[in-house]
């Protein structure tokens, strides 16, 4: 039997959940809509994955009768899985900032691609999609050819190919935004703190080196564009340009440190890399370097 006290925070979780999906229909979603999997994050690190259940059951069905369309509950599912294992490995006392990170990272990025096989399905996504880019080429024709794209129907392969990575870029901050916000929250109620190693100290495993050659070498031999042959490695290779970016950034973070220079340049670098794309790669091979070197021992060993 339900414990009294489970109930009332189901209620609670179950409200603050429809607000914060009520609060998309607003201005304020440009907020909002990282936070969505946040109330069951706090229900599960406070009180365990059992007393998820109900206010997820609630919600679903609420939504289900509101809408009367199963995706949107379907939807509930997937974002209600991310914060009940992110609550569960901040729950855990053996855990670290990065295991919760990581866990909800890998659950948003599964559930993305389910929402989008479920999107393709109900609303024919690849339809709308041709439709936004036609729509888009005739608005911004002569800003296309600048970039060599002679006609939509050129461009629509190569976005539709690497739309699953793009969507994951977009989903990194989701983790790292809620356990900000939980960690807050759940630290005044007696949960230990659970926190990121310092920027500069982040580090790929070295493995993602030898997977990104592969990667490559895969995406060489099988060619771009639509053919689902491409599809997964220029997936691959999208989501892993992105991570050895961030690798590069946080080499430039400790090269930055190790010379006494303040943070002040770590804002200047990182804004430049988003606006000049040479740049951006050169950032791109640092994280590359970074990763399948042992760069940062030698610079090290040099100094000593």
């Amino acid at each position: 039997m339900p414990r009294i006290p489970d109930v009332r925070d189901g209620l609670i979780t179950t409200m603050l959940f429809l607000l914060i999906v009520f609060s998309l229909l607003t201005p304020l979603n440009i907020l909002t809509i990282w936070l969505l999997p946040l109330p069951f994050i706090l229900q599960t690190a406070k009180n365990g994955w059992s007393s998820a259940i109900f206010p997820t059951l609630l919600v679903t069905f609420s939504l289900l009768a509101i809408t009367g369309h199963p995706f949107y509950p379907g939807a509930v599912l997937l974002v209600a899985a991310a914060g009940v294992v992110m609550g569960l490995l901040y729950r855990r006392p053996d855990t670290s900032g990065t295991d919760v990170v990581l866990g909800g990272l890998t659950t948003v990025g599964i559930s993305l691609l389910v929402l989008m096989l479920a999107a393709s399905h109900y609303f024919d996504l690849q339809n709308r999609l041709g439709s936004y880019l036609a729509e888009e080429w005739q608005r911004n024709g002569e800003w296309f050819r600048l970039y060599g794209v002679e006609s939509v129907t050129d461009l629509i392969p190569y976005v539709a190919a690497v739309i699953p990575s793009m969507l994951f870029m977009l989903a990194v901050p989701v983790p790292l935004l809620n356990l900000v916000v939980a960690r807050k929250w759940l630290s005044r109620h007696g949960l230990p703190g659970k926190y990121l190693p310092p920027f500069r100290e982040w580090r790929l495993p070295r493995s993602f080196f030898y997977f990104y050659l592969v990667s490559l070498l895969l995406f060489l031999i099988f060619g771009a564009g639509g053919e689902s042959s491409a599809w997964i490695p220029a997936n691959v290779i999208t989501v892993l340009f992105f991570l050895f970016y961030i690798q590069g950034l946080s080499f430039i973070a400790w090269l930055l440190h190790r010379s006494g220079k303040g943070k002040g340049w770590m804002v200047f670098i990182s804004l430049g890399s988003l606006v000049i794309s040479l740049f951006t790669v050169v950032v791109h091979l640092m994280g590359v370097m970074d990763t399948g070197s042992e760069i940062r021992k030698r610079m090290d060993s040099k100094r000593e």
